[in-house]
């Protein structure tokens, strides 16, 4: 009987992965309390993958649902799609923390991260990796390049584990 929380102010901005794991991704990062998932098509990307069953049935919409009920919470998150990651980071505000996942060129592990604001926008690249140009637009939209570790994970993985991080650096749960 008490008013729910809010979902925390983490948004997820993903190049589309295969659908497999964009559901999983849509799932745990949901019972992890992200508040928007923002999917774009990255310059690496499978341009098939935004066509799947998984965006056009609904069946996202379900899997949040699952999310959120594992988690014990009513909030949903914000699911968004964008044509590229550079129409979506045109539109970030200027007070969030950025951090965009990056194994090659990361000036900083994600878990020694500084953070200065209430919100933070986790990138993640498609799985074959950011573009060079994708990463000078990261860099120009002062997102900071991170990294988890020294191996190359899933998408999945990335996302469920870097919003962990982040969470526990915002020292919010």
């Amino acid at each position: 009987e008490t008013a729910m929380p809010q979902n925390l102010p983490i948004e997820l901005l993903v190049g589309l992965p295969r659908p497999q794991a964009a559901r999983r991704i849509l799932r745990e990062c949901t019972s992890l309390g992200v508040s928007r998932f923002s999917f774009f098509q990255a310059d690496k990307g499978e341009p098939s993958y935004g066509q799947s069953s998984l965006w056009s049935t609904g069946e996202w919409r379900r899997l949040l649902i699952q999310g959120a009920e594992q988690a014990f919470h009513t909030r949903l998150p914000v699911v968004t799609h964008h044509n590229t990651l550079y129409s979506r980071i045109a539109q970030l505000d200027a007070t969030s923390d950025k951090f965009a996942l990056d194994l090659y060129e990361a000036t900083v592990q994600l878990s020694a991260a500084r953070f200065q604001f209430d919100e933070s926008v986790v990138a993640i690249g498609p799985e074959r990796g950011w573009s060079a140009a994708e990463r000078d637009a990261l860099r120009q939209s002062e997102f900071t390049l991170a990294r988890i570790g020294d191996r190359v994970l899933r998408t999945e993985t990335a996302a469920t584990v870097a919003v962990s991080l982040v969470v526990s650096m915002m020292r919010l749960l």
